[in-house]
């Protein structure tokens, strides 16, 4: 755990009447650190060593190298007041939880969320529980004793038509990339009779251990889902299905595509990375679901970047796409899209600024949809983005309410076309409609995970998340009806039909459709020096089957895949450099950054 950080997404004077330190912290703090200080200064040198007046100080004075700003604005008074609410909160904690945990019950949901990633959070009568826990899918809990502890009970459920799931604990001191990992143990999930039917098995340890860990539940392969309710830390012995569970890059050299390469790191975070981009030959920019966006410059992390906007953290909601403008050496400018939160509410929004040592400026709102379409779900964000000349592409997904989609008076459900300065083009296909969005190009759009735009032809790509099954991929076209949800290839998670049809007349089909579902993140059509033998082809990424995956094409029609890269994690993002190096952002557990770099020999 890093010392005391606080990353202040905006900051208004508080007066020493004004607020008490439980307010200030919310106010300040819990943004991003959550409203239970606990959590994250458990571990911290400067709030277990350090008096309550020297934690005070620096909090006034920040310590710019780990992007904690100073708040000057605060009094002596203040500031002492607060580090020593932070420092009690902590210690009153650690004091109750002394002794063992044996007999524990730990709620699914209670989980690190900057640290785990793949889930959902979901509720049948009172029973509330994580689901679509897949492959690479992470769920990290924090300060787990496990002295003593033997086995852990979970309950879960599985529904019908998936195959058996495997997932393995494992318990980690430290950071995710440098700390020590230790596996304990995997298990196969066998069908329990419906998805709410939920029914409890026991994993027993390879080894007993002894403290405090953090202890993550990660998904593996077989290609299904399972939902989990909660665990229970026990002393009772039981048994485990062996241990499989690495954490390592492939073999140095690889072989795809009909060139041979390597795959060499560039940078790694605690947390969940969304998506990169490249600033210039030694600069990568990345962000974290979280809400942080970090620079990666020759090899040295370089944030959080100060003064970005606050988000909505939940669900698939936060932190998302990040791009440089297309003249960026020039201006400057560099496109965020993130879940901006609104009271209860939030929606996708678009903005653009530069960053200036190390700081956020310059904001401006490229896109944000009226009031009205703000909503409670966080799911279904689209959130990508792709530049065209002076056009800017991005696609929003149906919020989870897949009627939304095909209707012209909704955002949701479609891909847009502005202006890269916010503004409408007047020939969008519906700009002259009083009863449609004017920013609409496409509609009938589930979830649009990718957007690219070819930049021979100027061709538009997007990849789209199916329910259980029919993942697409489409060539956008102006004003077309790509049909969710009234052809789709998929069905309900629960296996209820969601269509019988899969083409209809006046319905643009996707060029290509995957069953079951790879989950299909961004994609890029390369155009790059490095492999030749890539050129003019799409690299798509994928979440579930934790892929790269190379897509041949010949007229915009589908006529061979290969995969380039497996079982390294969740990838969530793909970037093609200056050099020809498609870069890659994905979790396993933690966020990580490879370049895809030839080999001398190739």
């Amino acid at each position: 755990m890093k010392t005391l950080i606080f990353f202040a997404l905006s900051f208004v004077a508080i007066s020493a009447t004004a607020q008490s330190s439980a307010e200030r912290y919310t106010t300040l703090c819990a943004g991003c650190h959550t409203a239970d200080p606990n959590t994250f200064f458990r571990h911290s040198m400067l709030v277990n060593q350090s008096t309550e007046v020297e934690i005070g100080a620096v909090i006034r004075s920040g310590r710019p190298e780990r992007g904690m700003p100073a708040f000057a604005t605060l009094t002596d008074e203040d500031a002492r007041a607060l580090g020593a609410w932070i420092k009690n909160a902590v210690t009153s904690s650690k004091t109750a939880l002394t002794g063992t945990m044996i007999g524990r019950r730990i709620e699914a949901e209670d989980l690190r969320a900057d640290r785990s990633a793949g889930y959902g959070v979901a509720e049948e009568g009172d029973t509330r529980y994580l689901q679509w826990i897949d492959r690479g899918s992470h769920l990290c809990y924090e300060d787990i004793d496990l002295t003593g502890v033997r086995s852990i009970e979970y309950r879960f459920a599985k529904g019908e038509g998936e195959p058996p799931r495997r997932f393995a604990l494992v318990a980690f001191t430290g950071e995710f990339a440098s700390g020590k990992r230790i596996p304990l143990g995997e298990k196969v999930t066998p069908l329990t009779g419906g998805w709410t039917a939920f029914r409890t098995e026991r994993l027993g340890l390879e080894r007993q251990l002894e403290g405090r860990y953090r202890l993550c539940i990660i998904g593996m392969g077989g290609g299904g889902v399972f939902n989990l309710d909660h665990f229970t830390l026990s002393d009772v012995p039981g048994a485990h299905d062996g241990i499989t569970q690495t954490f390592e890059a492939p073999a140095t050299i690889l072989t795809a595509g009909g060139h041979t390469f390597r795959m060499e790191k560039v940078g790694d975070i605690d947390g969940e990375f969304w998506s990169l981009d490249i600033l210039d030959p030694n600069t990568v920019i990345a962000t974290q679901k979280s809400g942080a966006v970090w620079l990666f410059r020759r090899g040295q992390r370089i944030g959080p970047i100060a003064g970005t906007p606050a988000v909505h953290f939940a669900g698939q909601g936060g932190m998302l796409h990040v791009r440089a403008h297309p003249d960026y050496q020039r201006n400057g400018w560099i496109y965020l899209t993130f879940a901006e939160p609104s009271g209860e509410d939030n929606m996708l929004t678009i903005v653009r600024g530069r960053i200036r040592n190390e700081r956020w400026i310059d904001q401006q709102t490229i896109y944000r949809a009226p009031p009205k379409f703000f909503s409670t779900s966080e799911a279904h964000y689209g959130a990508r983005i792709a530049f065209d000349r002076e056009y800017l592409f991005f696609g929003i997904g149906d919020r989870a309410t897949q009627n939304f989609a095909q209707d012209l008076g909704n955002p949701f459900g479609k891909i847009h076309r502005i202006f890269i300065d916010g503004g409408v083009p007047p020939d969008n296909p519906f700009v002259d409609r009083a009863d449609a969005v004017p920013t609409i190009w496409s509609y009938g759009h589930r979830n649009p995970q990718g957007v690219t735009v070819d930049p021979r032809t100027r061709a538009v790509w997007a990849t789209e998340h199916g329910p259980k099954g029919g993942d697409e991929l489409n060539l956008i076209m102006r004003g077309q009806n790509y049909g969710w949800p009234v052809v789709t290839f998929g069905i309900n998670y629960d296996g209820t039909i969601v269509s019988n049809a899969t083409y209809r007349e006046g319905i643009e089909p996707p060029r290509k459709h995957w069953s079951p579902s790879p989950g299909l993140s961004n994609l890029m059509m390369y155009d790059g020096r490095a492999f030749p033998r890539w050129r003019n082809h799409l690299i798509v990424a994928s979440l579930a089957h934790q892929q790269l995956k190379l897509i041949a094409l010949e007229n915009d029609v589908v006529v061979g895949e290969e995969v380039l890269i497996e079982g390294m994690g969740r990838i969530r993002d793909v970037i093609v450099g200056s050099d020809g190096s498609p870069y890659v952002a994905l979790n396993q557990p933690n966020g990580q950054i490879y370049r895809l770099v030839p080999t001398p020999d190739d």
